[in-house]
């Protein structure tokens, strides 16, 4: 169909450009059903705070993204097998908190953080700590016959005089007199050309609380920034969808009401949304279609918080939560248990128990390890004391079944202790030095329960005036990083709620309920690694470069299946230098090479030592069994030289000598590589 003309001018031809639309719309439906239909709103929001004064030091902003999707479906000997409708919805919310920039809206925060500030110096730190004393300076000719009367008006009688001779530039002993707050006497009777110094003298003792308020003022401003995000997607797969598309936003009026729904097509939709559908009869329910409604929902969360507590030291707080499940409902049957899987993470702390060592003498033994074995029965009694006055449900495997509907009784099947609803609890209170009584009992934590990670570094020692004469830079670092991960789960097909997250599944054994959470969780891990635990990076005066760090980390990975924990353990220390040779050729006495060329010679030298282990502790028999271990030695050495703007000449040598700490998986091997590299860059 052919535009009319004008028709991109909608405000001067309103009637033509409706009918031209109109003429569209009904062609396409003569055409019969689509196949599919697409929709996307988008929306946005940034928070003008930056607009106002008052808070402008906040960043905020929101977006909204959802999508509908409908695809026809296919109809064989006239028996349709339903169309499939699916939707999408995002929201994302962040925010950003410049405290340092709230603080300066205050006349006496701001001057403290402009005292304490990074990148003020230390004199002029100092000078501004005692608030510049005041000067006066003349240059005065004495007299034989008179004194003289000198006006400083420094409104104080705290003063210290000197003088120099103009002359010779030599200190000349002055004899003077206060007469008042602004003014002074000079006795001498000379004929000498000096100049005459006035300093106010300030008084310390006046000045010691005020000091000690202007450090417990920086030191509560802390907290410098804030960072917030927050992700929030939900989406459902709907099969069997018996109404076909409409005219507006893709919703049918052929049920007295919008079909799929305005809610479906915004996204503001749940698992709920499928029980609702099949109330009002949109669900053909045939039960020779196995394909399930997908319901999954995601939710992120992370924060990071700035601090500077004193110049120089600074401090990066993180936390973060990343929660992914998904349902699929069988709703073409009905009592058909709802199946769920998923995963989680969350950052965690379990430095309580970090920095361990183990040795084979005393069979890899574990303090840790050992509490959580105690622990076990502890948690087992706090989840079963959970299902006490509770009655066996009367759906799915209980219909009909002796039990049904009774009082919970344990001697019919009690916790299974070598289950994940006992040991993850467990595991988790022995590893980060919790009680077993007081240790959450969901594997899936709630917001609350984010521990921080952290990292810290630390460059006022370079500042330090022993230090200063030798160094150019000299920084401390230490980091922690930790999290506790679910791996992909799912639930048990058989398992009946009776609310609260609690419910019962059948025993194979017995063919008796026995109490359960819904999740089949087989492996939960904690890995945690200090990244470095300590480190040091340091630029001398004559321009040799040198760091060293420590590292260790671990992971724990619990599978509660085989009934054993693993861990895996690593350690390294690393120790390097280097030095950069400026002009390299003027050193050789050569000529360079290029004009605007610094022909450098860079060397390079690192040593490191890491040392990595496995261990499999068996959780019935307390056994610990070792099954792999590796100690590396390298060494590392590097030379480059800069011939021209594209050719850089190389040298290396690398040596690396690995031991096996068990001798069973593998055998020592010496490993050493050498040459020389020519690098030619082509870019213009």
């Amino acid at each position: 169909i052919e535009e009319p003309t004008g028709a991109v001018n909608k405000k001067l031809f309103p009637d033509e450009y409706r009918d031209w639309k109109d003429s569209i719309w009904n062609s396409i439906k003569g055409l019969g059903t689509p196949y599919s239909y697409n929709q996307t709103f988008v929306g946005s929001y940034k928070a003008p705070f930056s607009k106002i004064p008052v808070l402008n030091f906040i960043t905020a902003s929101a977006t909204y993204n959802a999508t509908y999707n409908w695809e026809r479906g296919t109809t064989v000997d006239s028996v349709s097998s339903g169309n499939t409708i699916a939707n999408q919805a995002s929201w994302n919310f962040s925010g950003r908190f410049n405290l340092e920039q709230l603080y300066n809206k205050f006349k006496y925060l701001r001057e403290v953080n402009k005292r304490f500030s990074s990148s003020s110096s230390p004199s002029s730190r100092n000078s501004r700590s005692a608030s510049k004393p005041r000067k006066f300076e003349r240059t005065v000719m004495l007299r034989e016959d008179t004194t003289i009367t000198l006006k400083h008006n420094l409104k104080t009688k705290k003063i210290k005089i000197t003088a120099v001779s103009v002359d010779d530039n030599k200190p000349y002993m002055l004899r003077t007199k206060i007469v008042d707050n602004n003014s002074i006497t000079v006795l001498n009777k000379d004929k000498e050309n000096v100049k005459i110094t006035i300093v106010e003298v300030k008084d310390d003792k006046k000045n010691i609380w005020s000091e000690i308020a202007q450090y417990a003022t920086r030191f509560g401003m802390s907290i410098r920034s804030i960072n917030i995000s927050y992700k929030n997607t939900k989406s459902l797969s709907l099969p069997q969808f018996i109404p076909d598309i409409g005219d507006v936003f893709g919703q049918s009026t052929h049920y007295d009401v919008m079909s799929p729904g305005l809610d479906f097509a915004f996204g503001f939709t749940d698992e709920d949304y499928v029980y609702k559908a099949k109330e009002r009869g949109w669900l053909l329910n045939d039960e020779t279609q196995t394909s399930p409604a997908i319901f999954s929902r995601a939710t992120e969360f992370s924060a990071e918080m700035s601090l500077e507590p004193i110049r120089g030291l600074k401090i990066t707080l993180t936390t973060n939560r990343t929660d992914n499940r998904t349902s699929q409902i069988q709703f073409m049957y009905d009592d058909m248990t709802t199946t769920y899987s998923g995963s989680y993470t969350k950052t965690h702390c379990a430095i309580a128990t970090a920095l361990r060592s183990y040795s084979s003498k005393n069979g890899y033994e574990s303090a840790a390890f050992n509490t959580f074995l105690e622990n076990i029965p502890i948690v087992a009694n706090r989840v079963q004391s959970q299902y006490e006055g509770k009655n066996y449900p009367t759906t799915g495997f209980m219909e009909g079944h002796v039990l049904a509907g009774k009082p919970f009784d344990s001697g019919n099947g009690g916790v299974n202790t070598s289950g994940s609803d006992v040991l993850i609890p467990a595991f988790v209170a022995a590893y980060t030095g919790t009680s077993p009584n007081s240790v959450t009992l969901d594997p899936f934590p709630g917001l609350s329960a984010m521990m921080p990670n952290w990292r810290v570094t630390y460059d006022g020692l370079g500042k330090i005036a022993a230090l200063k004469k030798y160094f150019k830079s000299f920084t401390l670092t230490h980091a922690y990083q930790c999290t506790y991960t679910v791996g992909s789960y799912s639930s048990y097909s058989d398992w009946v709620s009776i609310g609260d997250g609690l419910g019962f599944s059948q025993s194979e054994l017995t063919s008796n309920p026995y109490p359960t959470s819904p999740y089949n969780i087989t492996s939960v891990s904690i890995t945690e690694k200090f990244a470095p635990l300590i480190g040091v990076a340091a630029t001398m005066n004559n321009n040799v470069t040198f760091n060293a760090e420590y590292r260790d980390s671990r992971t724990l990975t619990l599978n509660s299946s085989a009934g054993q924990l693993v861990e895996a353990l690593s350690k390294s220390l690393v120790i390097g230098g280097g030095y950069k040779i400026a002009n390299f050729n003027t050193f050789l006495k050569m000529r360079g090479s290029q004009q605007g060329v610094s022909n450098d010679l860079t060397l390079n030298l690192d040593f490191s030592l890491t040392s990595t282990s496995a261990l499999i502790r068996k959780i019935e028999t307390n056994v610990t069994q070792a099954t792999s271990g590796t100690r590396t030695l390298a060494i590392n050495f590097t030379a480059n030289y800069i011939l021209s703007k594209r050719i850089t000449l190389g040298a290396y040598f690398d040596h690396q000598v690995n031991t096996p700490l068990v001798s069973s998986t593998s055998y020592p091997t010496t490993n050493s590589s050498y040459g020389i590299s020519i690098s030619l860059s082509l870019a213009k």
